[in-house]
């Protein structure tokens, strides 16, 4: 009978001889597909009364479940549009803050068109804009996470468990990258440029702009003193009219959510796939930031799916925000997701190191040598060519690990002088290096 057994190992210090330099390295490489994904994906809010959110509000914002959301929810109202201008753009980018507390619903476009200061002025996103530049940074980033996780998924039969095995700091977030690509089916009304009045601490009203902070001139906009937040949020305007077709009842917007349904489901797949054995191999070594990083992803990707599927079946889609963005168990699971990734980068920078062959990887070193000596230390699989110097810890590990093989033999060439004895296995071909300061050729 076939059966698998997964093996996690112990967590261990490997990352002693990381430089300064390759830190700065490490963290630019593994937190910028959270940072862009994050960043490009949550607004600051727009205060529509006096109080202003708590953290514990603001906060579920970072959710990526809620990112993953917003993309969806803005692309499946304009789907169902019967007509949709600047108005409905801007509105459906703002993070409205009420006495009710988080609005993104369909009612609020019509009801803060007359608080609008400045319009976006287009039905869609400017090419030449700050929210198409997040676009492109979030789909090169997604592109090319794909492209190294599904190599590393066709791989498989060469290095059982693929992305998981070989996780380090610098690939943390390559899966989370890949939702920037969600991004794009709500690209074309994504946008940042407009302005709507707001509640400052006073209780006074002042222009509040969503995203980079821009210098507001009072002819930029008219407001009338004897108009009031507090009135326009609980009475719609008069001549309010249905502009979007129920979700229930849109055909395209079933397809375009059951579209959106099966490519997180296809996400999810992909990424239980590499912990799937897809090989006739027993066992799978785990380290921690590998056993981690799998938990993550898929408890993550399952949740999400979940979460989103039970609102999408519903047909409860008319808010740009999630619905249950203010329940208890959301922020519950949103501290619990940030707090996840944020133990995911500190078990990953105690145990990510720089192999000698210039990835970082987290297995730990099989010899206990010091930082010089890792920098001129090769190990290879069983079976394949072997290279050591006489180091006495470098032989005696590979003398355990092929005593049958092992042959002594002096090394020697053309003006090259050598007082040191090598050990050399199963060597074909040409090599060139520098072992402990011997030159080999």
């Amino acid at each position: 009978m076939f059966s698998i057994q997964y093996n996690v190992l112990p967590i261990s210090y490997n990352s002693q001889c990381t430089t300064l330099s390759e830190w700065v390295v490490l963290y630019t490489l593994g937190l910028a597909p959270l940072i862009a994904h994050v960043a490009s994906g949550a607004n600051p809010p727009t205060c529509l009364t006096h109080t202003r959110p708590a953290w514990h509000d603001a906060i579920c914002h970072f959710n990526p479940t809620s990112i993953i959301w917003r993309y969806a929810a803005i692309a499946d109202r304009r789907i169902r549009a019967k007509s949709w201008d600047a108005n409905d753009l801007a509105a459906s980018n703002a993070f409205f803050w009420t006495a009710k507390g988080w609005d993104g619903g369909e009612e609020i476009v019509q009801d803060a068109a007359t608080h609008l200061s400045r319009s976006p002025g287009t039905k869609h996103v400017r090419i030449i804009s700050e929210s198409m530049l997040k676009t492109i940074i979030t789909l090169v980033q997604g592109v090319s996470a794909l492209y190294t996780l599904i190599g590393t998924l066709l791989t498989a039969t060469q290095v059982p468990g693929g992305f998981y095995v070989s996780v380090s700091l610098d690939i943390l977030f390559y899966p989370l990258a890949i939702f920037g690509l969600l991004r794009l089916c709500a690209a074309a009304w994504l946008t940042e440029d407009f302005v709507y009045t707001s509640w400052n601490q006073d209780g006074g009203v002042v222009a509040r702009q969503i995203a980079p902070e821009r210098l507001v001139n009072d002819r930029d906009f008219q407001y009338k003193p004897h108009d009031t937040f507090e009135t326009f949020l609980v009475t719609s305007l008069p001549d309010f009219t249905i502009r979007f077709h129920p979700p229930i009842s849109s055909w395209p917007s079933r397809i375009f959510r059951s579209c959106y349904l099966l490519i997180l489901g296809g996400v999810l797949a992909i990424s239980l796939s590499y912990v799937t054995p897809i090989t006739h191999k027993h066992l799978y070594n785990f380290t921690i930031t590998g056993f981690l990083t799998t938990l993550f992803y898929a408890l993550f990707l399952l949740s999400s799916l979940l979460i989103l599927g039970f609102y999408f079946i519903r047909g409860q889609t008319t808010s740009t925000l999630i619905p249950c963005i203010s329940a208890t168990w959301y922020k519950i699971y949103t501290l619990l997701v940030l707090g996840f990734i944020f133990v995911l980068v500190v078990i990953a920078s105690i145990e990510t190191w720089k192999h000698p062959t210039g990835n970082y990887i987290t297995s730990p070193p099989t010899i206990d040598l010091s930082c010089k000596d890792r920098n001129y230390f090769w190990q290879f699989p069983l079976g394949s060519t072997v290279l050591a110097t006489s180091n006495s810890k470098m032989r005696g590990a590979l003398g355990a690990q092929n005593a049958s093989s092992l042959v002594e033999a002096a090394v020697s060439g053309k003006n090259v002088s050598f007082e040191k004895d090598l050990t050399l296995t199963r060597l074909t071909g040409y090599c060139s290096g520098r072992f402990e300061d011997v030159v080999l050729r």
